[in-house]
């Protein structure tokens, strides 16, 4: 039986023979403003074509054959799909309560229950067998309860534990790649970052997504360590949020993997007492590149991001100059480096001061910007020194480039004498 959830308007067009239905009318009634609208309708591709003549913008097909529309137009994206049945059967299908939705005649109807669920910020489903319909339903239940702020009844945590065993038995019903990254990057962009992934983990869904993490749960690490891996990686993310809450995507995906390596290279060293865990960096950044590869993630992400990884260990010298040539030689990496490193030991116990000297210095460095380009040209520089084309002109003009930012060079006078002496002080 369907429901008045509530009377209200719908702030956006909605073409003739269309409904608006699901998550927009949700974030309406959950006091957010929507960016995606779904709408079902009698006539998809028409009503999409009349919307598209109301407010403009581009409608392509997303899948014709079935009758799947899209229009994009300023920040809205409209979608456009079949009605098939009565609204009723529509809601019947979909995955959660508070989804279940549609808006007609100045009014949002729903399921019963989806009334009480929006009260009590929960999520419940539909019906559990609705969830292995779309096999991404519970990994977006996760999404949606970390992004929403929604709660997840014992009820719903088992039927989603239940899911997650299901594909973990059936691999063949995992949905696409495409879909799982997408599902991700929502759930990492979300301020709610570190509990989304718990509750991943908690539900059996890690194991399903990110099997690559599991073996952090319950890993013992020791020394400045009071978390284990696993809680560890939570509080990193955690405070790289904190720290800085615009962080991109990159900077977030590298928090969750920056210890990744370590339960493939822990090794107990009898000379300290404990597990030392060497070259976990570089190891888990080839992990990370992995992975990301596997979710289809854009390359320059994976790049990013296994740099990020294998550079998160290194340690920045004390001396003013050897800081700016260490950021210098980072600094396609920054701000997320320095912000990565110092969520890194407040993570941790004891070395808390660290992160807070580490993005101190960092502040103050870039207070005076970092060079850019060499005071001399590559021809300059080999007439100069009397080079030929090849590599030792890059040598010098790297070189060139650290002592600028040192600041040991500031003008052209200064370039020229500083590579003469450089040139001088190298073997013939």
């Amino acid at each position: 039986m369907l429901r008045l959830v509530r009377h209200r308007d719908f702030p956006f067009y909605t073409p003739k023979g269309a409904f608006p239905v699901g998550g927009a009318l949700r974030d309406l009634l959950l006091g957010l403003r929507p960016k995606d609208l779904d709408y079902v309708a009698l006539d998809p591709e028409k009503a999409a074509q009349e919307a598209q003549g109301r407010l403009g913008g581009s409608l392509f097909p997303l899948d014709a054959a079935r009758g799947h529309y899209r229009l994009v137009v300023g920040g809205l994206t409209l979608d456009f799909t079949p009605l098939e049945g009565s609204l009723e059967d529509d809601l019947l299908r979909r995955d959660y309560r508070i989804n279940a939705l549609f808006w007609k005649g100045g009014g949002i109807f729903g399921l019963e229950g989806a009334e009480r669920d929006l009260a009590k910020r929960v999520l419940v489903p539909v019906r559990e067998e609705n969830l292995y319909e779309d096999p991404l339903r519970s990994l977006r239940g996760v999404r949606l309860a970390a992004t929403l702020g929604l709660g997840l009844p014992e009820a719903t945590r088992e039927a989603l534990r239940r899911h997650a065993r299901h594909l973990l038995a059936h691999p063949e019903a995992l949905p696409a790649r495409e879909r799982v990254r997408e599902e991700l990057a929502k759930l990492l962009l979300s301020p709610r970052a570190a509990h989304g992934l718990a509750l991943l983990e908690r539900l059996g869904l890690l194991a399903v997504y990110l099997p690559e993490l599991l073996p952090l749960v319950g890993h013992f690490q020791g020394g400045v360590h009071h978390l284990d891996a696993w809680r560890h990686t939570l509080s990193v993310l955690f405070h790289l949020l904190w720290l800085w809450p615009e962080a991109p995507l990159e900077a977030r995906l590298a928090a969750l993997y920056h210890d990744v390596g370590k339960p493939l290279t822990r090794r107990f060293d009898p000379e300290v007492g404990r597990y030392r865990f060497l070259g976990h960096a570089d190891v888990g950044a080839e992990v990370a590149r992995a992975a990301l590869s596997w979710l289809r993630f854009p390359k320059e992400v994976q790049e990013k991001v296994a740099a990020l990884v294998r550079r998160h260990m290194d340690r920045p010298p004390e001396e003013r100059g050897a800081f700016r040539r260490f950021l210098l030689k980072r600094q396609d990496l920054h701000p997320d480096l320095p912000y990565l490193m110092a969520a890194d030991r407040l993570g941790a116990k004891g070395v808390e001061g660290e992160a807070w000297e580490l993005l101190e210095r960092f502040q103050e460095a870039s207070e005076e910007p970092l060079p850019q380009r060499p005071l001399l040209s590559g021809d300059e520089v080999m007439a100069l020194l009397g080079l030929r084309p090849g590599p030792e002109v890059g040598r010098a003009l790297e070189a060139l480039l650290l002592a600028q930012a040192e600041g040991r060079v500031g003008s052209r006078e200064e370039a020229e004498a500083f590579l003469l002496y450089w040139k001088g002080g190298r073997p013939a």
